[in-house]
Parts: C-alpha cells; sequence; structure tokens
C-alpha cells in the first residue's frame, strides 16, 4: 500500500463541531481507506463524537488543545492570539511538513489570514481567493473569488484565473480549463474599468494552462460553455447566495407543493 495521505483537521471549526467534523470523515473513510488524519481539538468532545463511529482507531490521532477559534472572532486577534488554537496547530502541521492537506470549517476570515501566515503565498501571487464547485450541465465548474477580496484589481483577476484553471486542470485533468470573468453582459464594452481592462489583458494572454473565453453572465453560469468564471468576492459571493437562495426557495415550494 502506498504511504498515506495525511490530513491535518480542526476538529473545533464549524457549525456543530466537533461531531460534524467526526461524521464526515466517518462518510469519507467508507471510500478513501489511505487516508491518516490529525485532530486538533478537545480530545474529550472528539472522543466522545467518535463513539460508536466506523473509523479505524489506527487511521488517527487525537492533538489536544483547549482553544479555538471562534465564529465573532476578527481575523487579526484570532490570528494574535491563536498560536494554540486548533486552527493554527492544524495549519501549522502542514507548515512543518508533517501533514500533507489542511481542512478547516472554522472562520473564514481567520483562515485566510492564519494560513497566509503560515504557508506564505505563491510567487507572484498576491491574494488568496474563495473557490468553489459550481453545477453546471455538463460538469462543474471552478468559481472564485466567493468572497475573500471585496475589492480586487486586474492583477488580482488574472492571478484568480491562473489559480482557477490549475485547481481545475488538478481536479479534471482530461478536460481544457476555459476561463470567463463574470460580468454584465456578454459584450466586450460591458462591465466596470477593472473587468474590462482585464478583458484587454487576458484577451493578449497566451497561456498553456486555459483558454480564455472572455465574459459570462449570471444567467449563464451553469449553462458549461466555460469551467472556470472568475469574479471579484464580492460579486461571486453575491452570486454564490443568490443561487444558494434560489435552490432552497425551489426547494421549499417544491416540499410545500408535494405534501399538498
Amino acid at each position: 500500500m502506498n504511504k498515506p495521505i495525511v490530513i491535518s483537521v480542526d476538529a473545533m471549526g464549524g457549525d456543530n463541531s466537533p461531531k460534524k467534523i467526526i461524521d464526515g470523515i466517518e462518510l469519507y473513510q467508507q471510500k478513501n481507506i489511505n487516508i491518516f488524519y490529525k485532530l486538533f481539538g478537545d480530545k474529550n468532545l472528539i472522543e466522545k463524537s467518535l463513539k460508536n463511529k466506523k473509523i479505524d482507531n489506527q487511521s488517527y490521532e487525537i492533538i489536544h488543545t483547549d482553544d479555538y477559534v471562534k465564529d465573532e472572532d476578527s481575523a487579526l486577534a484570532a490570528a494574535k492570539r491563536g498560536k494554540n488554537t486548533s486552527m493554527w496547530l492544524s495549519i501549522e502541521s502542514v507548515k512543518n511538513k508533517t501533514s500533507d492537506i489542511v481542512l478547516s470549517a472554522g472562520n473564514t476570515g481567520a483562515l485566510f489570514v492564519i494560513a497566509k501566515l503560515n504557508l506564505k503565498m505563491i510567487e507572484n501571487i498576491d491574494k488568496p481567493a474563495l473557490s468553489g464547485l459550481w453545477p453546471n450541465k455538463i460538469g462543474m465548474n471552478i468559481v472564485l473569488d466567493l468572497g475573500a477580496n471585496i475589492e480586487c484589481n486586474e492583477k488580482n483577476l488574472k492571478d484568480f484565473c491562473i489559480m482557477g484553471a490549475a485547481l481545475h486542470k488538478s481536479l479534471y485533468p482530461n478536460e481544457t480549463s476555459k476561463v470567463a470573468l463574470l460580468n454584465i453582459g456578454s459584450e466586450e464594452i460591458k462591465g466596470n474599468n477593472v473587468i474590462k481592462n482585464t478583458y484587454q489583458e487576458l484577451s493578449k494572454f497566451n497561456s498553456p494552462l486555459f483558454e480564455f473565453k472572455g465574459y459570462v453572465e449570471g444567467n449563464n453560469i451553469m449553462c458549461g460553455d466555460v469551467n472556470v468564471i472568475i469574479a471579484d468576492g464580492f460579486t461571486g459571493n453575491i452570486a454564490l447566495k443568490t443561487a444558494e437562495g434560489t435552490a432552497n426557495f425551489i426547494t421549499s415550494e417544491l416540499k410545500k407543493a408535494l405534501t399538498g
């Protein structure tokens, strides 16, 4: 058997932790056995959540800490006091090369700041971005930024194109990464100055990573014509929340109609 992938987990991050975190590990382990988990957090609570779970006790270790980042903590406050938190320690494990991957469902702002302090940025990339998988008619889109950076310049958006295409290629190696900028229209003249300037730069940018496909409007995100969609964090977050709210509304109304 190959060397297991080591995942460090902020077991105290997110709602209903660590229970939901352990539930997720149990579900994932059903199909992925060559994984070892480092669980950072309150040992008593983690062990309580592990009871009666179908998780091999040789597949994890618990690294105890009483401290964790709260949802209401500011990013900077969490970073200043957070060197003993489950979030900081789990990220630091990757920095120290004792883990391959870190997972946290905790405070997003704190996660970005602590990760940037510990793991640094890829050379020539200025800002991290929140990305997500968004279904389309033929597969999945990579969409970023979903809320990390409210204001972005042309370089940031161009960086996001490179980052998004690289992520897409790693997940779907047999597909061509087709990148588009989320905009209020498909015409070249539409959008604010940053969007239009980025369009001009990308039109001249010959990248082996992706094909630039111009603009995509919000109503065409799920058409499948492109698979990497780029926006500033303000626009991306509104698009995401609108889609989530619409899906929840339709689901709720269907349930009402079907149950009478």
